[in-house]
């Protein structure tokens, strides 16, 4: 594989380090290339490791999008598939990610910000029984990420001077500011607490989005927003406020007066997933809480968002928050 390239634009804020590829973390390390960092703290690993215990892999939490990776030895390279805008944050060990010919390297204190959907490979370099891998990634629903831009612009933050119209890169790596550090630890804390977990895990989710808008992520996200002529928003709009309805992509293009492929390709480059991906998160989402918060079955719920097939939703369900609907509710309601 050639040498990363560095690509940084003094516009947009993002970066692509220029590290050997055929180095790993320890060579670098020994060799004194790693420069310090912030290092997450015992008050955040700590919670995670009991949370995780001895299982392997993919750890799902009761927070929407929020899931933690245990590895106790390296592994890989391993295909992942991200579904939407993901911060990915190392808290122990190593790894590297390749999207095609580029590679980026991180470790702990550093976290990974893909921009959208996209399929990369990933390899775990650094992980043992001792001291095993241990990373938090938390998906970031396009509807906070769209109502979080919206905050910003209404308070008058600056947005992006020049409309740029190359395409946005697919990830890049960041050191973890003090506050986002902060903010990450607080979500965290409130897995232990059902009440804590219902009240403050949304406002926390809010504020990680807001630390990342106004660090290495925002000016890349703002230029995708900044392509939007309103048509976009109005979709966005249309489909939260039709949630129940079994509506078609065809019908929200019409509604916004775009021919389908042409809204999907500009809804996915704006928005940074795609325009059916954002609806059927939309509803899911919407049918937990109506599970959680009314006491629905998943049938009833199923229907009131618009699901035909209790199955189909049944399926859906299980893939975005990793059990079964009732099976998932009765897990919330015990803790």
């Amino acid at each position: 594989m050639p040498r990363a390239t560095a690509l940084p634009d003094p516009a947009l804020g993002w970066r692509v380090p220029s590290i050997p590829p055929t180095l790993g973390w320890h060579e670098r390390a020994r060799l004194g290339m790693l420069p310090r960092v912030p290092t997450p703290p015992p008050t955040l690993i700590g919670p995670i490791l009991r949370w995780v215990g001895d299982r392997e892999g993919r750890v799902q939490t009761p927070v929407p999008g929020l899931w933690f990776f245990r590895a106790s030895a390296p592994f890989g390279p391993k295909r992942v598939d991200a579904r939407m805008v993901t911060l990915a944050l190392i808290l122990q060990g190593a790894k590297h990610v390749d999207f095609g010919e580029r590679r980026l390297q991180y470790r702990p204190g550093e976290y990974l910000f893909v921009t959208g959907e996209r399929r990369y490979t990933a390899l775990v370099e650094d992980a043992s029984e001792a001291r095993p891998y241990l990373s938090l990634v938390l998906e970031l629903a396009p509807e906070s990420l769209a109502a979080a831009l919206v905050a910003l612009d209404d308070a008058g933050e600056r947005r992006p001077a020049v409309l740029h119209t190359e395409p946005l890169p697919e990830a890049f790596v960041a050191e973890t500011s003090p506050p986002l550090l902060d903010a990450i630890t607080r979500l965290v804390d409130t897995l232990d607490d059902a009440v804590s977990r219902a009240t403050f895990a949304p406002l926390v989710t809010r504020e990680i989005v807001l630390h990342l808008l106004r660090g290495p992520a925002g000016p890349i996200l703002r230029a995708a927003a900044a392509r939007d002529d309103g048509r976009i928003r109005r979709a966005v709009a249309f489909m939260n406020e039709h949630v129940a309805r079994r509506f078609t992509i065809e019908q929200v293009a019409r509604h916004v007066g775009m021919s389908p492929s042409h809204f999907a390709h500009r809804f996915r480059d704006i928005v940074r997933t795609s325009p059916i991906q954002y609806a059927k998160r939309l509803r899911l989402a919407q049918a937990r809480l109506l599970m959680l918060g009314e006491g629905l079955g998943a049938a009833e719920a199923a229907a009131s968002v618009g699901y035909a097939s209790p199955s189909h939703f049944t399926r859906d369900f299980k893939h975005e928050f990793g059990a079964p609907p009732a099976a998932y509710a009765a897990q919330l309601r015990a803790r």
